[in-house]
């Protein structure tokens, strides 16, 4: 066993090693249920001491992708969305996440949330969305208008003055990221889902919750109408196989799917 670990004249502190491990527990290496190799075996493969593999344990356990067992060794576990707060990032690179898991959550978050934002909007929070959608209008560049995109739907969230919403947004924004880089890559999706901003705008400067919901919902769907097959395929996959097919898009997909990882720092 090889611990991967070139690093330089650094020698690897415990989040190093936790890292590299981690990757290796997402990649299935080491398969649910498996006993991990002992602190001994682990300080040889990845030359540190067992104190620094002791820390790299707790990191892992933590994050809920082992249990460590007095006496028995440590165990990959099965992660599970509810367990130690979740991470999207782990299970859109486990592969565990979809378009279609995401519509549904997002219609159920998103649409309240523009109802709210209805409710409690001020005219700064107007002036915000309404900046953020100029630009977004004006941008050429694809990794912009995604960022402005993601943005808008943030900046919803700020207008609902709920932190619980904005939180719960936060936790799923990388992966609003990922569908959001799918959409504007569609030119049949791009063109009925961006003048839906428009629409969830003005109901929300009309402070009527109802007309915000739906039209955040109707945005939210188009995905369900236009994407096909992508609908029910792992999301990382989709952004994988759109990269490779269009060499223009490839640098700012790749670049999504690589940065993946350091979502959750």
């Amino acid at each position: 066993m090889t611990g991967n670990t070139s690093l330089s004249d650094t020698p690897p502190s415990g989040a190093d090693v936790a890292a590299a491990m981690e990757t290796r527990l997402l990649s299935g290496e080491w398969a649910v249920g498996t006993r991990l190799p002992s602190e001994r075996v682990l300080a040889l493969a990845y030359q540190v001491s067992r104190p620094v593999i002791r820390e790299a344990l707790r990191a892992l356990q933590e994050r809920g992708l082992i249990t460590v067992a007095a006496g028995r060794g440590s165990f990959v576990r099965a992660h599970r969305p509810s367990s130690h707060g979740g991470d999207a990032t782990l299970l859109a690179r486990r592969g565990e996440v979809t378009a279609r898991d995401l519509v549904v959550a997002r219609v159920m978050l998103e649409g309240q949330t523009a109802a709210l934002a209805a409710q409690n909007r001020t005219e700064a929070d107007l002036t915000d969305m309404r900046r953020i959608l100029a630009a977004f209008d004006r941008e050429k560049s694809l990794a912009a208008t995604a960022d402005l995109d993601v943005a808008f739907h943030e900046s919803i969230a700020v207008a609902s003055r709920n932190p619980v919403i904005q939180l719960m947004f936060g936790s799923i924004r990388p992966l609003t990221h990922g569908v959001v880089l799918r959409s504007l890559t569609d030119r049949a999706v791009r063109g009925v889902a961006a003048p839906l901003h428009d629409v969830i705008l003005e109901a929300i400067a009309d402070q009527d919750p109802d007309a915000a919901r739906a039209a955040m919902t109707e945005h939210i769907e188009t995905a369900q109408h236009f994407y096909g097959p992508d609908l029910d395929a792992a999301l990382t996959d989709v952004l994988i196989q759109r990269a490779a097919s269009s060499p223009d898009l490839a640098e700012v997909l790749s670049g999504y799917i690589a940065n993946l990882p350091d979502q959750s720092d």
